[in-house]
């Protein structure tokens, strides 16, 4: 469809979700799965190398689902056909898994539930996102990605800090080495519903408020293409299907922008990733902080909180400036000088910790906002943008199954020399080497 200028109320309607979306996932990783797998690999300390190694696991096998599902929804969202639009379907399916995962989690007595659970929010996430994310280049003129790309970092921001303070809010009681199990069980569970609802009001918003054109196809297609589906066995069609999924995967890397985005963009979020994955543990275990949960969330509500500001005006800037690259690479560094605090400085760090995460939050909002218009911006063919989006889409889920290799790897073996903390400091330093070299490697993108 044609796309044209969005008022403030479309751009609102078209963007509500990631509030939602955000809420529901972005104190997962730092705060409440790794609280809640003390409840199952249990220790005299929260942060040991058994919980670590658990909760790495745990990542590696979700960014693996997350790896292969993305181009796979986006390149069927690209071609499905239908009164009720190419992406409302996907987004309406994927929703309905994630709001069924609520009670599986809110009901984890067990491991093997708990896995069930999270199994389940991760495909539904998987099936929704890419055709979600996909409603942006079909709607939003080139003209308008910037300011757009603001709402969608600016709706994240609000879902980060809505999130982590619930979090931080329901499991702040749990200290270094004590805590209650079933106050982790009944308020992680009332997290997940709390969120299931935000998630529920901004789907409802997005499939009856976004309206969608449904694709048309000239007459003698479809005519061939119902042929070719009554003649073909159903192997033959998997095998077309197969060979195109392998073509969709390739196309995109021709293209030099695209590449050097996808390389950069995996660099910064395998940065984030370690970073994220293990600063609870951080706080616990290095910093020896007793409240370390409530820690974890303020530091983390105090960076969103900068973020939002840099996030809104770096995306209207862009659109302005017309050349994306620079911005993205200054919110990068912002957030490696950031990051190698926590490698050069230890013992004075909680001195300037709260300083320290308004900081990295005002190079993450920024980032967050203009690399999403910048990733519009490279996008081979706006025809395909649900399958190349999905292609994009790995740049956060390859780091996703090496950050836990990397970070695990690294910490195991510091624990087993007897030295923890400088297996911490290790993750964090190599966090900030990825955060420059993908700070360097976005200013060969070509204008």
């Amino acid at each position: 469809m044609k796309a044209i200028r969005l008022s403030v109320r479309k751009q609102l309607t078209l963007n509500i979700l990631w509030f939602g979306l955000n809420a529901q996932t972005a104190a997962l990783l730092p705060i409440v799965i790794p609280t809640q797998i003390v409840l199952f690999i249990s220790s005299s300390q929260v942060g040991s190398a058994q919980q670590v190694l658990f909760l790495s696991w745990l990542m590696g096998g979700a960014a693996v689902i997350s790896l292969f599902m993305p181009p796979a929804i986006g390149t069927l969202s690209d071609r499905t056909r239908g009164g009720f639009g190419r992406r409302r379907p996907y987004i309406a399916v994927g929703g309905l898994l994630l709001l069924m995962s609520t009670p599986l989690l809110v009901n984890s007595g067990s491991i093997i539930i708990f896995l069930i659970g999270l199994s389940l929010l991760l495909i539904g996430k998987n099936v929704l996102q890419p055709a979600y994310q996909s409603l942006v280049p079909d709607h939003v003129s080139e003209n308008q990605r910037g300011e757009t790309a603001g709402y969608v970092g600016g709706m994240t921001i609000l879902g980060n800090v809505v999130g982590l303070g619930l979090a931080a809010w329901l499991l702040g009681g749990v200290s270094q080495h004590a805590y209650s199990a079933s106050l982790v069980r009944t308020n992680a569970g009332i997290y997940y519903v709390v969120t299931a609802v935000l998630v529920l009001v901004g789907l409802l918003i997005t499939v009856f408020g976004v309206r969608e054109i449904p694709l048309l196809v000239h007459k003698h297609e479809t005519t061939t293409g119902q042929q070719e589906l009554t003649c073909a066995s159903r192997q033959e069609w998997m095998r077309r299907f197969a060979h195109h999924f392998v073509h969709d995967w390739i196309e995109p890397w021709h293209d030099f922008n695209f590449t050097m985005v996808f390389l950069t963009r995996a660099s910064l979020m395998l940065g984030l990733a370690l970073f994220m994955t293990y600063i609870e543990y951080y706080f616990a275990r290095v910093q020896h902080v007793a409240n370390f949960v409530q820690v974890t969330g303020i530091v983390a509500m105090l960076a969103l909180g900068g973020a939002v500001v840099s996030g809104v005006i770096a995306g209207f800037l862009s659109d302005r400036i017309k050349r994306r690259a620079p911005v993205v690479c200054v919110a990068t560094l912002l957030m490696a000088i950031a990051a190698l605090s926590f490698v050069i400085f230890p013992d004075t760090l909680m001195a300037y910790l709260f300083p320290l995460g308004i900081f990295f939050g005002l190079g993450y909002g920024a980032y967050s906002s203009v690399d999403w218009a910048l990733s519009i911006d490279v996008l081979p063919n706006m025809e395909k943008a649900g399958k190349d989006l999905g292609v994009w889409s790995a740049s956060g889920t390859l780091p996703g199954v090496a950050a836990p290799i990397i970070g695990s790897m690294i910490i195991s073996i510091a624990a087993g020399s007897g030295n923890t903390g400088l297996g911490y400091q290790l993750v964090f330093g190599a966090a900030t080497l990825f955060f420059v070299l993908a700070a360097v490697g976005i200013l060969f993108v070509k204008k």
